[in-house]
């Protein structure tokens, strides 16, 4: 898919999933079952102001592909701090979830991310261990950055100056736990950005997910110019 005859010329658009996501849906890496739904310019455009019927039909038919609960977003963002208006899906109001989803899009970063695609993805239960935000579960999840053809470091993703309202009292002995990195671990998702590396050049962030029968699940990337990266020194990059 060439991604320039699809969207204007603007940097974001390489954080989407129409560009992204063709290039490592086939690695041997667990990912959530993807169905990319793509948007015309003209119902682009009317996500501005109203859901049109056409998207939510569309959406509506690729949810008939999965067991619900469902994960949606658009091919650039979820809104998932919001959880259950946006991107948790469970077979209520399809249009109201769209909306909240373009809304988040259109609002984004103060100038908003361009999309051209709803994303309905395979829900999988990840090892929570409360919620934060607007019920959204916080799990173990990981961001490596790879680089030139290498993993440059990672770290993890929730560190607890980001939570805001979480669910328990023991929430930071809990992220503690989460953010624990093994060397069992780091082993094992090294491996899994070193594929990506092979199909994928640049600065980029791959973000991993610890799901509930222990599976390290890759669920996002992005460029990694337009990534969160704390400072730090180097991490030493596993032989």
């Amino acid at each position: 898919m060439n991604i320039d005859k699809i969207f204007p010329k603007n940097d974001r658009f390489r954080d989407s999933m129409l560009n992204w996501y063709p290039k490592i849906q086939d690695l041997d890496i667990p990912q959530p079952i993807s169905k990319l739904v793509m948007l015309s310019e003209e119902e682009y455009l009317a996500t501005m102001d109203k859901m049109p019927l056409t998207i939510v039909d569309k959406v509506s038919e690729a949810i008939k592909e999965f067991t619900l609960p469902v994960f949606i977003r658009t091919d650039q963002s979820s809104g998932k701090h919001y959880w259950k208006d946006p991107c948790f899906y469970n077979g209520d109001n399809l249009a109201k979830h769209l909306f909240s989803i373009c809304e988040f899009n259109h609002c984004a970063d103060f100038i908003g991310l361009p999309f051209r695609s709803i994303v309905v993805r395979e829900y999988i239960p990840m090892a929570s261990k409360y919620t934060a935000f607007e019920d959204m579960p916080v799990n173990p999840e990981r961001r490596y950055f790879i680089k030139d053809g290498k993993i440059i470091c990672h770290h993890p993703y929730w560190i607890k100056d980001a939570i805001l309202n979480p669910s328990i009292e023991n929430w930071e002995k809990l992220s503690d736990e989460m953010n624990k990195e093994t060397e069992e671990e780091i082993k094992l998702l090294s491996s899994y950005a070193e594929k990506v590396i092979k199909v994928i050049d640049g600065f980029w962030s791959i973000d991993f997910c610890k799901a509930q029968d222990g599976r390290w699940i890759l669920i996002d990337m992005a460029t990694g110019e337009n990534s969160w990266h704390p400072k730090h020194s180097p991490t030493p990059t596993p032989r």
